[in-house]
């Protein structure tokens, strides 16, 4: 796990002081990927577009909710920030982390909620998505969608283009 945990910290050293200027764009992601957004935000798009999606949205996100939290109770992750200071890992060579108001969280941040609760309950709507440009495609450009014969499964199909024949129209 230090592993991982140290990884984690050289990757956001890396970021914050290579790249101070994408401060904001990363705290930007943070709110997206906070779980209480896909409450407000994701499930009325989802429901809007789709009774069926929305309501898988709206599932998924309470049972990874709870999921995450059992998680947290059995793992007992700390969270990177503060794992820094704790651990004596870096007592040698101190790293420079900048602390914001999602790092001051006093929890356990291990699984992380941004990540799991929000990349599963996404997961129904870009589905969805997918399956409505395929179909799209399809639709508009038969050609493009239909593959050549032989081809290794229907993700291949979708976006494979005649190009044998260069004068060939579609």
């Amino acid at each position: 796990m230090e592993y991982a945990m140290s990884a984690g910290i050289a990757m956001a050293e890396a970021l914050q002081n290579r790249l101070p200027w994408l401060e904001n764009v990363w705290l930007w992601v943070t709110f997206l990927g906070d779980p209480k957004n896909l409450f407000l935000f994701y499930f009325p798009v989802a429901y809007y577009a789709s009774r069926r999606v929305g309501i898988s949205v709206l599932w998924i996100s309470f049972i990874t909710e709870w999921l995450n939290l059992v998680f947290k109770w059995i793992l007992f992750g700390e969270r990177p920030f503060w794992w820094v200071h704790e651990s004596g890992y870096y007592n040698q060579a101190p790293v420079k982390v900048h602390q914001f108001p999602s790092s001051c969280e006093t929890g356990p941040g291990s699984p992380s909620g941004h990540c799991m609760i929000t990349g599963a309950a996404l997961w129904p709507m870009m589905t969805a998505l997918s399956s409505q440009m395929a179909t799209r495609t399809h639709r508009c450009c038969p050609r493009l969608a239909d593959g050549p014969p032989g081809a290794h499964g229907a993700g291949t199909k979708l976006l494979w283009a005649d190009c044998s024949n260069p004068h060939a129209r579609g």
